[in-house]
């Protein structure tokens, strides 16, 4: 099995390489028609590509691919118009509807796939593909300020064109930069989002060089521009074809977990202001900047940063509590530990001490013979020994009354009531003691727990506090294990 994947990688390369050199020479010798009729037979083989591929169920997560032929179906319909209206008729240009309802719709579908490949790099690093992205657009940015616009200025392009070809080089690039982020946090299906990538970039090497190099005249790109349209299309179709697109979905790999190190918060800052220096300094040298675009241009960075200052602060959010939480639970058990307990019950004892709560009981445990399971089957079992202790204690507290479990170190834990009832603390003994009735399983190891309990009670009036309570059920209990050890046989 391993070998036929091998197979099918090194198919997949070959086959690519292969596409290259057709799409090379076909530029290089070819005419007109030939070169159109790459464009479209590229194209064209994406969509029924990765098409037959869903239908057969060969790409396990459907919902990115199957909006990648939608959108390359209608590329191709905008191919094959160039190629019979233009390459084939001899017309001047396109009717002037088809690239307008297709180019868009075309990019839209492409677009949706491409934020669908990178969201499970978004969950495994946020922080990096939003940071990623938004260094790229920052990037794009520039080349707008310095090739693109002064080529589609000289060249009178309309405010509506140039915001059109701004928002695609913004997007590409932006999703460029999150692919990049996401290959460095992939694990298994790098080389088909290695392949997306190739065909990201060839796809915006082309969009900046239709617009920098066109023809002054007839506003036509040479005829090598062409070639990076077949080579996005073939890359594209490299990456559903790879054995590695199966795992695009995966969430292994680790990333960054949403640090913010201050080399990446200084390229943040610099996508932010880079635009707007250069353009000042294309003023400064006496040449027109392009405000309005740049205006559109922030639009979409600032909502990325935005994006990225969230991002922070749920995640500080989310350290704040794992902190607390282990600051106050025992890492063993899951269960509060002493700091915790004594502030529930320093609580508790401040509300009965006040006639605000009816009573209080403390039950302090502590498991006989529990160092000679440490000294005899080791540490491991011991610790074992513990969860599962720790799990037979939680089901016998009233949850809904606010009662703890908590561990306050080595083998000795302590339950908390809250109430009136004289009999309370004593049923909650009775079932702590039913529940270890039965031998606790520990992997191999069948073991016989006895628990040591005891008791004392809170009343209002009684002035009873954190350390007399615990002191009392502290003593009690080693009674009641002197008592246990002087009946046993």
């Amino acid at each position: 099995m391993a070998t036929r994947r091998g197979d099918g990688r090194m198919l997949v390369h070959a086959r690519f390489a292969g596409l290259v050199v057709v799409v090379l020479l076909a530029f290089a010798v070819g005419d007109p028609i030939v070169r159109s009729s790459v464009v479209v037979m590229a194209s064209a083989t994406v969509a029924v590509n990765i098409g037959l591929r869903l239908i057969r169920g060969q790409l396990t997560w459907v919902t990115p691919w199957w909006f990648m032929v939608i959108g390359v179906s209608f590329l191709t319909a905008n191919n094959l118009s160039w190629l019979i209206e233009v390459g084939i008729a001899g017309a001047t240009a396109q009717t002037a509807w088809v690239p307008l309802v297709t180019l868009p719709l075309g990019y839209l579908g492409f677009l949706c796939a491409s934020v669908l490949l990178v969201l499970p790099a978004v969950r495994r690093d946020a922080g990096g593909v939003l940071d990623a992205a938004t260094i790229a657009v920052g990037a794009a940015v520039v080349l707008w300020t310095v090739l693109m616009f002064p080529a589609l200025d000289a060249a009178g392009a309309t405010p509506l064109e140039r915001s059109y070809d701004l928002m695609v080089l913004l997007i590409l690039s932006g999703v460029a930069g999150a692919l990049v982020q996401a290959i460095t946090t992939a694990v298994v299906a790098r080389p088909s989002l290695g392949y997306f990538l190739i065909s990201m970039v060839v796809t915006l090497a082309g969009t900046i060089l239709s617009a920098v190099a066109a023809d002054p005249v007839t506003g036509a790109a040479p005829r090598w521009v062409g070639a990076l349209w077949g080579l996005g299309y073939f890359a594209a179709s490299a990456a559903a074809s790879h054995p590695s697109s199966a795992q695009l979905d995966a969430r292994g790999g680790e990333g960054t977990g949403g640090q913010l190190s201050a080399g990446r918060l200084s390229l943040l800052g610099v996508a932010l202001v880079v635009g707007p220096v250069f353009a000042a300094g294309q003023e400064l040298m006496g040449h027109d900047a392009d405000w309005l675009m740049l205006s559109l241009a922030l639009l979409v960075l600032v909502p990325l940063v935005l994006a990225r200052v969230a991002q922070l602060a749920r995640s500080q959010a989310r350290a704040e509590k794992r902190l607390e939480r282990l600051a106050d639970h025992d890492q063993l058990t899951g269960l509060p530990n002493r700091r915790a307990a004594d502030r529930h019950l320093t609580a508790l004892l401040d509300r009965v001490n006040n006639a605000r709560s009816p009573g209080a009981a403390v039950l302090y445990l502590d498991l006989d013979g529990f160092k000679v399971v440490n000294d005899t089957l080791g540490h491991r079992v011991g610790d074992d020994l513990l969860v599962v202790v720790a799990d037979r204690l939680r089901r016998c507290v009233r949850n809904a009354h606010g009662d703890i479990v908590a561990r306050f170190g080595g083998d000795e834990f302590v339950v908390v009531l809250e109430g009136d009832d004289e009999r309370l603390a004593i049923d909650a003994a009775s079932r702590i003691e039913a529940a270890f009735a039965e031998p606790v399983q520990v992997g191999e190891h069948a073991l016989q727990v006895r628990v040591s309990i005891g008791i004392a009670s809170a009343r209002p009036g009684g002035g009873a506090t954190l350390d007399t309570l615990l002191s009392l059920a502290d003593d009690r209990m080693y009674q009641h294990k002197r008592e246990r050890r002087a009946a046993w046989p």
